[in-house]
């Protein structure tokens, strides 16, 4: 299966991890680098990671089957009013930002009939930045949530398809559920990751070994990116904070209490909790392989 011409715009960690993936299956006749730098594109031909590269948007996506937005969340929409009228006919236009309310919104308001879009999240990546850290499996046994509208079905087909094929798994979610449920299973733990670094003395962290570093390995990401992220969905931010403000609380009046019966619990369901999930994980993967 093909895709066409992939206009990929922002070829970095993402886009250039979607590029190397499309071109090392022979899913795409071309994929074209859109950046807002030239080093990006010659990096990310470089890379290997696209076929032709532009600073060119309007004539980089005339031509194109599908154009991914792999921007930072705050310059997804503004790209995408800017290209939709640009587009060919029956065209597909994906996305694949972290949040997805505020962008699904405002890109179907101005969406043409004849053009799909089709809200993608491949949950994927790492603190790095830059298409020097894509990789052509980087998606290969992650989840991508779509959010895709009510109509173009074919797109949606499509973009799914994709996906596959790059090797993730398909979950449909409303934008407003996708938002919800990634401000507490990502959102939040980057910022928990950055308080927790804010609250150790500089000096005490030459002291710190793995665990530490572990804990904390997503607050190395891009303050920039983040803040753009923690803004588009602020008010999910705010309630798993308070949730996790309980939580502590919680902990917190055990430890004075002396209520060492609570906090086994507390420690043993956090546990059994995660245990569930990512030890299954491991072993299934471990199976797959």
């Amino acid at each position: 299966m093909q895709f066409g011409t992939v206009c990929i715009i922002g070829p970095g960690l993402i886009g250039g991890s979607v590029g190397l993936g499309l071109k090392k299956r022979d899913l795409a006749k071309a994929v074209i680098g859109v950046g807002h730098k030239a080093s990006s594109i010659e990096n990310a031909l470089k890379m290997q990671a696209i076929d032709s590269g532009t600073l060119d948007i309007d004539s980089a996506v005339k031509d194109a089957d599908i154009v991914i937005l792999a921007t930072a969340v705050d310059k997804i929409i503004d790209t995408a009013t800017r290209v939709i009228p640009l587009m060919k006919g029956n065209a597909i236009l994906t996305d694949v930002g972290s949040t997805k309310n505020e962008i699904v919104k405002q890109i179907t308001r101005t969406l043409r009939e004849d053009i799909a879009f089709v809200g993608s999240h491949p949950i994927a990546g790492s603190e790095q930045r830059g298409v020097e850290y894509a990789s052509s499996d980087l998606f290969a046994g992650c989840n991508c949530i779509l959010t895709p509208p009510s109509r173009h079905a074919k797109g949606v087909e499509t973009i799914a398809s994709l996906w596959q094929l790059l090797g993730a798994r398909i979950i449909y979610l409303s934008p407003e559920q996708h938002d919800e449920i990634l401000a507490y299973v990502s959102h939040l733990p980057h910022l928990i990751a950055s308080c927790l670094v804010n609250s150790i003395k500089q000096e005490h962290l030459v002291y710190a070994a793995s665990g530490l570093r572990d804990t904390t390995r997503v607050a190395s990401g891009d303050p920039e990116l983040w803040i753009n992220i923690f803004d588009q969905n602020r008010e999910n931010v705010i309630r798993s904070i308070d949730q996790l403000m309980a939580e502590l609380t919680g902990f917190r009046n055990d430890l004075v209490k002396r209520n060492d019966a609570s906090l086994l619990d507390r420690l043993t369901k956090a546990k059994v909790s995660r245990d569930s999930v990512f030890h299954n994980n491991s072993k299934n993967q471990g199976m797959n392989k």
